[in-house]
């Protein structure tokens, strides 16, 4: 698990960072001392983009800060930081997850673009297919089966939970394994629908087989209203 390293999002663009507190708790590093060093270089490093901000409320009712760092700012920082045994070994960790974390980044770059011919071909079968004419929303039903069928999840519930914009493919939002489970998906329904079976028969032939690769969501909880 990368607990060290995490993404500003979860589109394929997203920037992999770590913070000031988790740099501060690994290296036995007091945090307020940490982030005075970050401060007294914050020009440097912004060499290699804005440090970012993070504001978390505390149950006193006061806001700890803390800094967002991306790996080149990261690697900056610690050559102002004292080479202790212990500073060393989290270094030697930090640099392995960013490298996972660059890794699974491009790997889904990589696999969107190959799901692109995946889509155009299962958007022609549609448009060939008999059942389109059956089927004023064939398109749409389709897609949301694709989902259902790879991941187990509801369209819209997938968008609330990844924040992903209705202007946006939902694609740019997957991890590697779950673009491999909506490539299968896709491919299945085009051969399905080149055997000239409509939309209830396949997804009759889906349900049989299962979810490819069933993921959890974690939906945003509903703002309490103020009376």
């Amino acid at each position: 698990m990368n607990d060290l390293v995490t993404l500003t999002s979860q589109r394929l663009d997203a920037t992999a960072y770590t913070t000031s507190d988790i740099i501060a708790d690994n290296t036995g590093i007091n945090r307020r001392s940490l982030k005075r060093t970050i401060q007294n270089h914050k020009g440097r490093l912004e060499r290699f983009g804005k440090v970012g901000t993070v504001f978390t409320p505390l149950s006193s009712g006061q806001t700890a800060v803390s800094y967002q760092l991306n790996e080149r700012q990261t690697m900056l920082l610690f050559f102002y930081l004292s080479h202790t045994p212990q500073v060393e070994k989290f270094q030697e960790r930090l640099v392995n997850q960013f490298a996972v974390m660059k890794r699974e980044l491009i790997l889904r770059q990589a696999k969107f673009e190959l799901g692109k011919d995946f889509s155009k071909s299962l958007h022609e079968a549609i448009r060939e297919s008999p059942a389109l004419g059956e089927h004023g929303h064939l398109y749409v039903n389709i897609n949301k089966l694709v989902y259902k069928q790879a991941l187990g999840v509801n369209v819209n519930d997938l968008r609330k939970a990844r924040n992903i914009p209705k202007t946006e493919a939902i694609t740019h939002y997957l991890s590697s394994s779950e673009a491999d489970a909506v490539k299968q998906v896709k491919q299945q329904i085009r051969t399905l629908l080149e055997m000239k079976l409509d939309y209830q028969q396949i997804k009759q032939a889906l349900q049989i087989q299962g979810v490819i690769y069933r993921i959890e969501l974690q939906l945003p909880a509903k703002a309490s209203v103020m009376q």
